[in-house]
């Protein structure tokens, strides 16, 4: 028998909203960088070419690296629902915030709450004032899952970032996000669409810890992983696409 999938439901409680299609929560791997999708693959290969004795290496990047795509599938993004202004007075302290609906809602973390006791920095920023968002979106997972709360890392963005975190969506459906105020500007605009959060659900479970020497086990483990690793170039789809380019190119140039 197949194991009937976990359903996320990403439900919105401002009528309307799920039918504009930029302000919809989307899978993760539709919301990949563009710097990533422009960065060209580099294979790792070792070769020699004509008779010149020669061993010319290509180190890969970041695009044969498998935790980049890997992350890059987790999970969902929810994008900024609606255009938003965030104040900060850095001589004052004071904040403010704007909106083009008053559904659409924001509130603030005091200092008391977090930034008396930490210096958040962020992106060689630091933490000017937490605001709170008043989410419109709830989260509801089966009994047992909950969901991490990650910011958009590789969404560069010096003006803001989420407050990573657990929520038990199984329990609490909110999902009012922390937002750091990072910006030295007075205030900043969060153009609605752009990527603020992003949710990986998991199911809560124990484990057992173990730290040991790698014994004849792991060895053979390690060793296969190694031959997997070293008799296939990195992305070889797209590794094949490039040449088959490369070819192309070379053919349409005689």
């Amino acid at each position: 028998m197949f194991r009937k999938k976990p359903t996320i439901k990403i439900v919105s409680t401002v009528p309307g909203l799920e039918m504009i299609e930029e302000c919809l929560p989307i899978p993760a791997v539709k919301a990949i960088p563009e710097w990533w999708k422009k960065t060209k693959l580099i294979p790792r290969s070792f070769g020699r070419y004509n008779d010149i004795v020669e061993e010319t290496t290509f180190s890969g990047n970041v695009k044969t690296c498998p935790s980049f795509p890997d992350y890059f599938s987790q999970g969902y993004i929810i994008p900024m629902w609606a255009d938003t202004i965030l104040r900060y007075d850095k001589e004052t302290s004071g904040w403010s915030w704007n909106t083009p609906d008053a559904r659409f809602k924001w509130d603030v973390h005091s200092h008391k709450q977090y930034l008396d006791d930490v210096d958040h920095d962020y992106l060689n920023n630091s933490g000017k004032v937490l605001f709170k968002a008043i989410s419109p979106w709830k989260i509801i997972t089966p009994p047992g899952y909950s969901v991490l709360q990650l910011p958009t890392f590789y969404h560069f963005n010096n003006d803001f970032t989420v407050l990573p975190g657990i929520i038990d969506t199984d329990i609490h459906y909110e999902i009012n996000q922390q937002v750091m105020y990072l910006s030295n500007e007075p205030e900043i605009f969060i153009k609605r669409g752009t990527p603020l959060v992003q949710y990986i659900p998991f199911k809560r479970e124990k484990y057992n810890y173990e730290v040991k020497l790698a014994g004849e086990k792991e060895n053979k483990l390690f060793l296969k992983q190694d031959m997997t690793f070293f008799t296939k170039f990195p992305g070889s789809h797209q590794y094949q696409a490039l040449r088959k380019n490369r070819d192309s190119n070379k053919k349409g140039n005689k």
